[in-house]
């Protein structure tokens, strides 16, 4: 059971390992290592017959497992030549022979993924399946769809690396979209920093990962994302949910301030129960950095407690990587004040089991 404490430190390892056994903490500052071994495992993979510049893609994926998906399609928006498209469920769009569709299942089991894929398959075009097992890696041969197979034992959120980078190589193999040269060696270089700013062994007086878990302890964090960021807000949300075992909800800005921004001033329980955190980068578009700085003032106005985070960089992959690789530090310091074992979902485990006992 989860035992909250407001004063728990959050500067000793022998704390936090006590509370995450299993080394959540560890994959969190592994990310950098990861990611530069999946990107160049993507570069290296042979692609297959018939692979080519396709005119759209399709990306199919669930939770942990599509948040590459989820950055790469952000990406695609921004330096991209064909439309990319994400799709969360069981039933996939209408594909056709240009189409690259992509399965992308960390442990190969999803069922959502797998119906939708199976759906498309019949169908004439270019066909991957991104997996680190499952059925998803045994069909691959018999059903004719291309296998980007890895080994890496983490729970699918922590296998972040693995589930952007070998997207972003095989894309821009393929003509999907051209990332500037050095940027992914360069966003990298300053993930590690970053892991060295906000790690464990960094007290939190000058952490600003500790510092942020330590002011949205105990409420309910809802995070805005304008454009770009609007991804890295639902990584948020989701690194909250699974590691710290709390509500964490996101929203989409410019979208919220022609809606929820109404709700503001109400109801008074509010304010005592969330905390709002607005993304903000220099890579975002100039009117969304304004909508920043006034959907914050109408908060002011109502007295909810609120964060303005500014991102560094300037390109998007180097922003987006920032902004999610923040929301995996503060989750595991959150983790650490709730008491929570950050690694296991035994909900999900269970929901899981009962809907194929169900079936």
């Amino acid at each position: 059971m989860s035992t909250y404490d407001a004063d728990r430190t959050l500067d000793d390892r022998d704390v936090i390992a006590a509370i995450d056994p299993s080394g959540m903490a560890a994959l969190i500052e592994g990310l950098p290592a990861q990611s530069r071994a999946a990107w160049e495992a993507g570069r290296a993979w042979p692609l297959p017959e018939g692979f080519a510049a396709p005119q759209r893609v399709v990306l199919l994926g669930m939770g942990g497992s599509a948040i590459g998906a989820d950055v790469a399609a952000t990406l695609a928006a921004r330096v991209g030549r064909v439309p990319v498209q994400v799709v969360r469920g069981y039933v996939p769009p209408t594909v056709d022979e240009r189409t690259l569709l992509v399965a992308c299942s960390y442990a190969g089991e999803t069922e959502e993924t797998l119906e939708a894929f199976q759906h498309g398959l019949p169908q004439a075009g270019m066909r991957l399946a991104i997996t680190s097992g499952g059925r998803l890696a045994r069909l691959g041969a018999s059903m004719d769809y291309a296998v980007f197979g890895f080994e890496f034992a983490a729970p699918p959120r922590a296998a972040f690396g693995w589930a952007l980078f070998p997207l972003l190589a095989i894309f821009e193999r393929l003509g999907v979209l051209a990332l500037a040269p050095g940027a992914v060696d360069g966003a990298l270089a300053e993930l590690e920093r970053c892991a060295e700013d906000w790690g464990p062994d960094v007290p939190e007086e000058r952490n600003a990962a500790k510092q942020l878990a330590r002011r949205i302890s105990g409420r309910v964090p809802v995070i805005l994302g304008p454009d770009v960021l609007e991804v890295a807000a639902r990584r948020w949300a989701g690194q909250l949910n699974e590691n710290a075992k709390q509500w964490a909800l996101f929203a989409a800005l410019p979208e919220a301030d022609h809606n929820l921004i109404v709700g503001f001033p109400g109801p008074d329980s509010a304010r005592d129960a969330l905390h709002v955190l607005l993304l903000d980068a220099a890579a975002l578009h100039p009117r969304n950095r304004l909508r920043v700085r006034l959907t914050a003032h109408a908060l002011d106005e109502t007295g909810m407690p609120h964060d303005e985070l500014l991102i560094d960089g300037t390109e998007p992959l180097d922003t987006l990587l920032r902004a999610c690789y923040l929301a995996d530090w503060v989750s595991l310091y959150t983790a650490v004040l709730n008491g929570a074992d950050p690694y296991p979902v035994r909900v999900i485990d269970w929901l899981k089991q009962s809907l194929a006992a169900g079936s």
